[in-house]
């Protein structure tokens, strides 16, 4: 695989970022205090998904024991039943699911999570589940049953939602009904807010994972090193530009758009714009006006800025 290739392969390109290591570490507590369930919650394209499944081979018990985390997300559908619910989870535990009841695609999940809960001592298993806002109130009794059938086999199961913030409102009334207290006290106790990058530090720890990111292996070359030659042996690294970057994306989009953080999405999209096409042509790391060009035109095709609205007006 090229080194481009690495940064423009959306489906596995990842670098850690402090809002990642923040959701680790709460999803760590809650998994090591015993809570059953959580909810993560956040504006669309912040990163979330990536967030999550970076913890599918890094949660521990306190006795540093691997905890297993299995990773299941949804969609709108037709149908919207309870085997609907135990198929995608199925699928995601790699079960056939032609011509299976709903009750024998439980009786498959409960077996392959109690499995995978053995890989520790405190029979712990976490299991995520995204795009959390499209289920509906009978779909999440699917869950309380699995969760049931694993404390009856003295399993620890925690089950993490993800979801939308824009889209969970409704949802998240019914919850509060007091017929549905035993679904809310079980899974949604819990909550934590997901954000993009917030602040010049933030954004320079973002940066610092690109000046970190091996792009080439013979011999070991980081990706600012790799695209960016003349400026690197120069001592510059990408994080040296937090600064500026930070003020252009502040002046030009969050302030006017009224943006509460910089999803990742169009954090990567603006940054290898800026790696790939417009840096390498810098050979001066004291060339501020040429550098500060650069990121204009790098934000600029980010799309950060909601086109869509140009053509058929605000929704407000």
């Amino acid at each position: 695989m090229s080194a481009a290739s690495i940064l423009e392969d959306a489906s596995v390109f990842w670098i850690p970022t402090p809002m990642a290591r923040a959701l680790e570490r709460r999803i760590e507590a809650w998994v090591r205090c015993g809570h059953t369930g959580g909810l993560i919650i956040g504006e669309a394209r912040l990163g979330k998904t990536r967030a999550v499944k970076a913890l599918q081979h890094r949660l521990q018990n306190r006795s540093g024991q691997p905890i297993h985390v299995l990773y299941t997300h949804y969609g709108l559908r037709d149908v919207e039943t309870i085997r609907a619910v135990f198929a995608k989870v199925a699928r995601a535990l790699d079960f056939e699911l032609e011509r299976k009841t709903a009750d024998i695609l439980l009786e498959n999940i409960v077996i392959r999570l109690a499995e995978a809960a053995l890989a520790n001592d405190t029979r712990q298993v976490v299991l995520l589940v995204d795009e959390a806002q499209l289920l509906t109130l009978d779909q999440l009794n699917a869950f309380a049953e699995i969760y049931n059938d694993l404390v009856n086999l003295h399993i620890n199961c925690s089950v993490f939602f993800i979801a939308n913030k824009d889209q969970f409102h409704s949802l998240g009334k019914a919850l509060l009904r007091p017929e549905n207290r035993y679904l809310r006290e079980r899974f949604f106790n819990n909550f934590d807010y997901f954000y993009g990058i917030r602040s010049e530090q933030e954004l320079k720890e973002c940066l610092d994972g690109y000046d970190h990111l091996v792009v080439s292996d013979s011999p070991s070359t980081c990706a600012t090193e790799y695209f960016c030659p003349r400026l690197f042996g120069q001592g510059w690294r990408l994080a040296d530009i937090a600064p500026l970057y930070w003020r252009q994306y502040r002046e030009r989009y969050a302030i006017p758009l009224g943006l509460n953080s910089w999803g990742m999405a169009q954090f990567t999209r603006a940054t290898n714009l800026l790696f790939m096409d417009y840096l390498p042509a810098c050979t001066d790391k004291d060339d501020r006006a040429l550098l500060e060009a650069c990121v204009i035109k790098s934000l600029e095709g980010a799309g950060i800025a909601p086109s869509l609205v140009s053509l058929v007006g605000s929704s407000g």
